[in-house]
């Protein structure tokens, strides 16, 4: 199940909430996927270090580096072989940038673009447009084919929607009626913004409009639509494209999350709207799962530790002591434990058909190469 997605896909996204592991199950299928012998691109857009530290890069920047020689040792990737492992950050601005440059060929309209407010709130705080820069530059880095398998971390569930919506949403924006209607040249006068028009007829209108939000602010509005209207159609294709590529046959969706009565809402949440989007989720990775209980009850507890060879020296009171206070515990592993077999399930009868693979719990968190991986072969053969 995981196998097939890492030797055939082009690219994998790992979707999920925060705090249950899905930066390190990125990097351990970037991992897993050199390990078979692909070229293989393990990149973030999320600022946070944590990717980094899980491969040993000791930080990302915006351009693919290769993960080092000795980490790709531990990690069992051979020297000698096909496979490769890189990092990235993606650099969200510098994709906006690369797109303005390709759709504007004058150098003085890309310097008035990249300078104006209004282009810089659009491009750094509007809701979902980092996600959808991600997107711009997954694309390109897609497109040039320098890898075999582009694997995606993403921020917690919440923007992971935004991710996957950007590119529709940024569709409907750009060829909306409203924004056609400012954009177009005002009568046979050649490139004039159609706020010329507004001014001439709804003059009420835009004085009050100026009190609002400031007259200098509706000069920018005007100054960037009328700059931005050769990038427009662009952003609609590239928009397009970037959509067509996230839903296509070479890119799979994985839900990592725990198994627990949130993780596992919100997991079916996600796996509704991908649903709805008409993308299928490839698989959930349950992840730290609590292994089966092992004794739990007081008598066979001291029969266990009496028959090891470490407490044969005890005395009665003593092992009485040790048996108090291992079966509380050992009782709440076990509670603990058929609390995340029943959300599992429930997780199977509520998504029928997508499959779950389960990595087991260890021992702590996983802070060192060796462990992730351990990681990898749970996801390959768990």
């Amino acid at each position: 199940m995981i196998r097939p997605l890492v030797e055939q896909k082009r690219i994998v996204v790992c979707v999920g909430p925060g705090g249950v592991g899905k930066t390190t199950t990125a990097a351990a299928l970037g991992a897993l996927a050199a390990r078979l012998g692909r070229k293989t691109l393990v990149c973030t857009i999320d600022p946070a270090p944590r990717l980094a530290d899980a491969l040993g890069t000791g930080g990302l920047g915006p351009e693919p580096s290769p993960v080092p020689p000795e980490a790709c040792r531990a990690l069992g990737i051979p020297a000698d072989g096909p496979g490769r492992l890189s990092a990235v950050r993606l650099d969200t601005a510098r994709a906006f940038a690369r797109l303005v440059e390709e759709q504007v060929a004058d150098l003085e309209m890309r310097r008035r673009i990249f300078d104006n407010p209004i282009y810089r709130q659009i491009t750094t705080t509007l809701t979902g447009s980092q996600e959808y820069a991600a997107t711009l530059a997954l694309y390109e880095l897609a497109r040039a084919g320098a890898y075999d398998l582009i694997v995606l971390d993403t921020p917690p569930t919440a923007n992971a929607l935004d991710f996957l919506d950007a590119p529709q949403r940024l569709a409907a924006a750009v060829s909306s009626p409203a924004l056609s209607w400012f954009a177009r040249p005002s009568g046979s006068g050649g490139g004039l913004f159609s706020l010329r028009r507004l001014r001439a007829g709804g003059a009420l209108v835009l004085r009050r409009l100026a009190k609002l939000v400031g007259s200098r602010f509706l000069d920018d509005i005007a100054a960037f639509l009328t700059d931005f209207q050769g990038v427009l159609g662009g952003f609609l294709e590239r928009a397009k494209a970037v959509d067509a590529l996230l839903r296509g046959a070479d890119s799979a969706f994985l839900l990592v999350l725990a198994p627990a009565v949130a993780a596992v809402d919100e997991a079916l949440f996600f796996h509704g709207r991908l649903r709805e989007a008409g993308v299928p989720l490839a698989a959930f990775i349950a992840n730290r799962v609590q292994p089966a209980p092992g004794l739990t009850d007081g008598p066979a507890l001291s029969a266990a530790l009496r028959a090891a060879p470490a407490f044969a020296d005890l005395s009665d009171a003593a092992l009485g002591e040790a048996v108090a206070r291992l079966g509380p515990i050992a009782r709440t592993a076990a509670a603990l434990h058929a609390a995340e077999r029943r959300e599992i399930r429930r997780l199977g009868a509520r998504a029928p058909g997508t499959a779950i693979r389960e990595v087991p719990l260890l021992d702590h968190d996983v802070d060192n190469l060796a462990e992730l991986r351990v990681v990898g072969e749970a996801l390959l053969s768990g």
